[in-house]
């Protein structure tokens, strides 16, 4: 009887600790829980490319894109965040004018460098492609690295 509490125990502490991520910080939301801050937090400026120059307003609940003339703004709610592999997931909430981005469920990936914050979106949850080219939103100079965006701290 005593050996089978043992391995019961041992079985189950081994099933515990193998569930058990190392280094990295993933972060699905439940208010109750604590966890690390999302390491990105904070107001962001876009550089481009493009002309839609718009601020990134990030906490470790949610983020909001807003115009920089004020005509177009939209509001996501974080799922998921991982500090680790440098990745996150949006739900959408709202949005006023013509926002961006757009679609309901949104993947990132992204490169923090100083102050600068290199971003890939792409659509659905869980879709993370590899930040081509941190830094820059170009492949070889010319080629532009779709849903792209450059941002430098605002803070």
């Amino acid at each position: 009887m005593r050996i089978i509490c043992l391995v019961t125990t041992i079985t189950l502490a081994t099933v515990t600790l193998l569930g058990c991520h190392g280094g990295a910080t993933t972060v699905q939301h439940d208010a109750s829980a604590q966890h690390d801050a999302f390491e990105i937090q904070g107001k962001w400026l876009y550089l481009g490319p493009g002309d839609a120059v718009h601020t990134l307003t990030i906490s470790d609940v949610s983020i909001v894109y807003t115009a920089v003339d004020g005509t177009w703004s939209s509001n996501w709610t974080i799922k998921d965040y991982d500090n680790g592999l440098d990745h996150f997931q949006l739900v959408f909430e709202s949005g006023t004018g013509m926002y961006s981005p757009t679609g309901q469920n949104i993947s990132a990936t992204y490169d923090l460098n100083g102050a600068v914050l290199t971003m890939q979106l792409a659509d659905g949850l869980g879709s993370y492609l590899p930040v081509t080219s941190p830094g820059s939103c170009t492949e070889g100079g010319s080629t532009r690295i779709p849903n792209c965006g450059l941002y430098m701290n605002d803070n």
